[in-house]
């Protein structure tokens, strides 16, 4: 098939089109999913039931995109800075210290997967030997990348523009999607039948990413 010479607008408009085309199949029902029951979509993408559904990791990329555009638009036509930087910037001022970190850093899409794998390793400790399906520790990634994206939505779609008003009460609904839908996405995608062993592997879960979360805070506290 010949293509034309020069580039027009209509071949650089139906060039866009078919872009976003190929981003977009299984996204609707990934994001409707990831919204009302994430623990659905994990659990059907680990048993075999993906074709519906965007890979974890282009899910991340749509979400970024799209999420993006939505909000400088709305950023653009209300004149509301939806991406205003709160922190002290001492954060920046040790990434310009270490080039290959705030390179690593600047990848939204690497940061997810960076994010994702102690939690998947806690997970993957914690529940391995719990269920009548045992996972490997590539399926908790899968899931543990899917809560991401599924925190991510709620994050955009509610703690973010309440963000604009009052940035505490946000960061209070940041931790208790966490908390809630990460809680209710475990018990249903990993289910155990007993409930104390439920809440046993639960804590469990939590206590190895709190040890996590000390680990890079004394890392943090040691390359400054």
């Amino acid at each position: 098939m010949e293509t034309p010479q020069r580039i027009t607008m209509k071949t650089f408009g139906k060039g866009v089109a078919m872009s976003f085309a190929r981003l977009t199949p299984g996204f609707w029902a990934t994001f409707v999913g990831l919204t009302l029951c994430p623990w659905d979509v994990i659990r059907e993408y680990l048993h075999g039931k993906r074709v519906k559904y965007s890979p974890p990791i282009t899910m991340v990329i749509q979400l970024l995109l799209y999420f993006t555009l939505l909000y400088t638009f709305l950023g653009d036509f209300l004149n509301v800075d939806f991406y205003v930087d709160d922190n002290d910037g001492a954060f920046d001022r040790m990434l310009e210290k270490y080039w290959l970190l705030r390179i690593i850093l600047s990848s939204y899409v690497i940061v997810k997967f960076l994010v994702a794998l102690p939690i998947s390793y806690s997970c993957y400790l914690a529940y391995r030997s719990a269920g009548s399906h045992r996972y490997n520790f590539a399926e908790y990634i899968t899931a543990a990348i899917y809560m991401g994206c599924s925190f991510a939505i709620y994050n955009n779609l509610l703690a973010r523009p309440i963000g604009l008003l009052n940035p505490d009460v946000a960061n209070y609904i940041k931790t208790g999607i966490v908390l809630i839908i990460g809680t209710l996405s475990l018990f249903n995608a990993f289910p155990v039948k007993s409930f104390w062993r439920r809440w046993w592997l639960w804590l469990k879960f939590m206590f190895l990413n709190i040890c996590w979360i000390l680990i890079f805070v004394v890392l943090y506290m040691i390359i400054q």
